[in-house]
């Protein structure tokens, strides 16, 4: 049995700490916003935060810049300290509030991208919700919960993206089994995300393994690497790997490369990428 890594990626930035004396559950809707800007004006939106749980709770906005290396870790970072934050171009309202349980607030977004600088610009902007009042016999730590809606704001249309697959390689997980990472490059001004299947197949041509990787976003400029792992016995031979990349385009994108198991040192395999039509 091959088994799915999902490579995480919180378009939702969701956070919580389980409650330990009281039912705080709360949501922030929706989870993204993709924006395109056909002109120098203004772009506003509302973000809902609801309060799922039986006691009151108080509602803190506010903006953070976030970081993604090229496995799909994400760090939050300070607005502002990034070259593409959304800092000094959003507004939003109210910052603080409180909902009592079954409450939704409305944060009312308003955005607009400079005409200088970059072309794609992007940060979160996070609503810590806590309950109003902690219970004097409360022991323990405080359940408080950190909900993220993510923003992208870009000049450039989507369907301008472009991907690339730029490597393809095979490795071993642990001593058994099989792993495939494959590298998607975006030399664009605008984010895409990616999603991908990957087969192995035998000598034969037999599909003897097959899985998929989760969905995971691309930024400008930046490459991406996703990776499946397929715990399958292997027979010593010779196997093809095939890598479908998704990327939103008309087109899939394939590659292939070849691997002989058991694997001999870690090398980089060379790549035959076509249109997969």
């Amino acid at each position: 049995m091959c088994r799915r890594l999902g490579l995480w990626w919180a378009v939702a930035l969701v956070a919580t700490v389980r409650p330990v004396s009281a039912n705080l559950l709360a949501q922030a809707v929706p989870s993204k916003y993709n924006l395109t800007v056909h002109a120098a004006e203004p772009v506003g939106r509302d973000v809902a935060i609801q309060n799922l749980g039986d006691t009151p709770v108080v509602v803190k906005i506010r903006l953070s810049d976030w970081t993604l290396d090229e496995a799909g870790n994400l760090t939050l970072v300070p607005a502002g300290s990034t070259p593409t934050s959304l800092q000094g171009s959003i507004d939003f309202e109210p910052r603080q509030f409180s909902l009592g349980p079954g409450e939704s607030g409305v944060v009312h977004v308003v955005i607009h991208l400079p005409a200088e600088g970059p072309a794609t610009r992007w940060g979160v902007l996070l609503s810590e919700v806590r309950p109003t009042s902690w219970p004097k016999t409360q022991l323990g730590p405080r359940a408080i919960a950190e909900l993220g809606t993510t923003l992208y704001l870009s000049r450039v249309p989507a369907e301008l993206t472009r991907a690339e697959l730029v490597g393809l390689e095979a490795h071993a997980s642990g001593d058994t089994a099989l792993a495939v990472t494959f590298q998607v490059r975006n030399e664009n001004e605008r984010h895409f995300y990616a999603s991908g299947d990957v087969a192995l197949r035998d000598s034969s041509g037999a599909v003897v393994a097959q899985g998929s990787v989760g969905t995971g976003v691309v930024l400008p400029g930046a490459r991406r690497s996703f990776t499946w792992t397929c715990s399958n016995h292997l027979a010593p031979g010779r196997y093809t790997v095939t890598a479908t990349l998704d990327t939103g385009e008309p087109s899939l994108i394939v590659g292939e490369a070849q691997v002989r198991w058991p694997l001999a040192p870690s090398l980089p395999l060379p790549v035959a990428a076509t249109d997969d039509h």
